[in-house]
Formats: C-alpha cells, structure tokens, sequence
C-alpha cells in the first residue's frame, strides 16, 4: 500500500514537519506541499494524489468555500480538512462540502497518519472531538434519518450512524457482528435507495437532515 498526499498548509514550517513526517512512514508518498490554494491550482504531478490535507484559513481564503473546486482538479483525491481550532460549524460544512474527514493540528501526527490510512481504506477521518460534535448536530436535529429516509431498513439506519462516526467498513462490520461483504452490500443498497455515490455524500445526505 502506498497512499500518495499532497499537503496544503500556509505555515511553512508545519508543511516541513510533516513533509519530514510522512517521508518516515513507509506506506505514504508525499505528492506535493503548497502554502495556498492558488498554488494547489497550478500542481502538476505525474499521479493523482489519493488524500489532500487541506488547511482552513489559507492568504486566498476558507477553503471550505473550495472544496468542490479542488475535488473538480483532483478528482480521485479524498480532502481531509486539518484545522487549528475546534469548530462544531466549520466540521459540518466541510463534510457537507464534500470532504472526507476533518482533524485538528492539536491532534497526534502517529492519529493523523493513522486516520489518513483509515480513510484511503474507505473510512473517515475525524478527531474525537469533531465525532461528538457531529452526534450532537444530529440528535439535536428535529428531523432523524429515519424520518426523511423511510425506505431505509433498521439495519441500514444502524450502519448508517456508525458510518458518521468515521468508521472504517471493516470496523462497521466488527461493530454490527457482519461480513466486511455485508456491510458493502448495505451500502450498496442505501446508496442506491437514496440516490447517492459514496462515503462522503452519505454523510452530508445525513448531516443535511
């Protein structure tokens, strides 16, 4: 396994670290480190990178704003937001952005690595913090899942809250004592009933009632 990053990030001594960081680690190929999204703009690599680490407040602005923008320019690329401050809204809106995971720079380089291999496996990558955050966003909701997706079986529903805690398919089926094949074929039918493609737009579908 070799996951290849790019890493966007205006503190030019945090994209050093972890440029020195992820070089140390055998399953990662760092792509390219920018310092703006003008610069990510104008990236040429040989490979598509398959995580960018994407800062928040950049000099050209809240990357949040440009998510579908950079996922346009890298299209098999999952964008994990890294932000400095714990942010119940800017998690939100990011996953509805579309990206695929949001962690603070507060947490561990061996976590952030560790979610980042979670994430290229098909989870989300998402701070302890961020996840209690997003459960309380959603049982605060006056409308659950079950509510605006009557088509989905409990089951389904089930797999679907885990899912918003950034679990992994294989740690889904730990969880509900299934197949790593179920928990795809679940998926399958709930992307299907729902009119969705992945993960990512699975969550925002979520977060979104």
């Amino acid at each position: 396994m070799m996951i290849k990053l790019g890493l966007v990030d205006d503190s030019h001594m945090l994209r050093e670290y972890f440029v020195d960081f992820f070089k140390r680690c055998p399953e990662f190929e760092v792509l390219f480190s920018v310092g703006d999204l003008k610069d990510l703009y104008r990236v040429k690599t040989a490979s598509q990178p398959d995580i960018i680490l994407l800062d928040i407040m950049l000099p050209s602005g809240n990357s949040l704003k440009s998510i579908s923008k950079v996922k346009q320019l890298f299209p098999y690329a999952h964008i994990v937001i890294l932000s400095a401050v714990e942010d119940p809204a800017a998690s939100h809106t990011a996953l509805i952005n579309g990206a695929k995971g949001f962690l603070l720079k507060t947490s561990s380089s061996d976590f952030i690595r560790d979610a980042l291999v979670k994430t290229y496996e098909g989870g989300t990558a998402l701070s302890p913090v961020i996840v209690n955050h997003l459960i309380d966003f959603s049982n605060s909701q006056p409308r659950t899942l079950a509510d605006v997706a009557p088509e989905l079986t409990k089951r389904e529903l089930d797999l679907c809250n885990l899912v918003v805690t950034g679990m992994s398919n294989k740690m889904i089926a730990l969880t509900m004592n299934i197949t790593f094949y179920t928990v795809n074929e679940h998926l399958k039918h709930i992307y299907k009933k729902l009119n969705i493609n992945s993960k990512s737009e699975l969550i925002s579908y979520i977060m979104r009632t």
